[in-house]
């Protein structure tokens, strides 16, 4: 069944929202992130739209670093990541993991994860950065960048795909909605955060956190027990129907280019 074929009215009907609407808005969030929560909503394997990587060589590229706090041009490793359904994206990895192959095996798990996620939330990526080391994860308007220590923890939570999803909402879908109006007017009217995370960064992360619960309950509606279900729904009616409007969208993209030869 597809994003579009299902509403917010088919998704309160898979759910007892009466078990635990007076708990998710009387107090704390019931979550506290969309990385700390216990089931699975995307699974490995999930199909994908991930085709193949092709080397492009070693090229400058600009890397946002959060252990440096900024920008610094690298002679990064790139790389194509090619899609059946839409233009590649370039992953550049910092010269730091030192080899072509070393790269290249880090660069499967995220194109992968990448590709399982409809167009709305790839539609504008650009492009993906990894580092080595352990901080957090952050995505901007059209980059994505990881780290691989980090990653480590994330595969071994069975989250890593749900944080891609999280900052592919920052790099594709903050620009168009995130300050709109119709956005703060869903904020107001449900007056809950479904994460912690959310709710102590309401115009920064309330988007992403909101968006990976609300793709979860139209996509795979069996994988998020009733009970969490029906704390979702409490907590951001409003909003659900403002994501399941995004998530419906018909994407226009580039289509994909031809694949290269020796494209892995």
């Amino acid at each position: 069944m597809t994003l579009a074929k299902l509403s917010f009215k088919r998704i309160v009907a898979f759910t007892l929202v009466s078990l635990s609407a007076q708990s998710a808005l009387a107090g704390d969030p019931p979550f506290t992130s969309t990385a700390d929560t216990v089931f699975d909503i995307i699974q490995k394997d999930d199909p994908t739209q991930f085709v193949c990587l092709n080397y492009e060589g070693r090229a400058d590229r600009e890397m946002w670093d959060k252990r440096i706090d900024g920008e610094r041009v690298h002679s990064v490793f790139l790389f194509s990541a090619h899609y059946r359904d839409g233009p590649a994206i370039d992953f550049i990895f910092n010269p730091e993991f030192r080899t072509e192959e070393a790269a290249r095996a880090e660069a499967y798990r995220y194109a992968y994860g990448l590709g399982q996620l409809p167009m709305v939330f790839r539609q504008g990526i650009k492009q993906f950065g990894i580092h080595k080391g352990k901080e957090g994860f952050h995505g901007g308007p059209g980059k994505i960048f990881m780290y691989q220590e980090q990653a480590d923890l994330r595969v071994s939570q069975n989250k890593l795909e749900e944080s891609i999803l999280h900052e592919s909402v920052h790099a594709s879908l903050d620009a168009l909605w995130r300050d709109s109006a119709e956005w703060r007017a869903a904020q107001i009217a449900d007056q809950a955060f479904v994460t912690r995370y959310a709710a102590r960064f309401p115009a920064r992360e309330d988007l992403a956190e909101s968006a990976l619960f609300a793709y979860g309950l139209l996509r795979y509606p069996g994988r998020i027990p009733p009970v969490d279900s029906a704390d979702i729904i409490a907590a951001m009616p409003a909003r659900l129907e403002v994501l399941s409007k995004i998530l419906s969208q018909k994407v226009e993209v580039a289509p994909p280019p031809p694949i290269p030869v020796g494209c892995r």
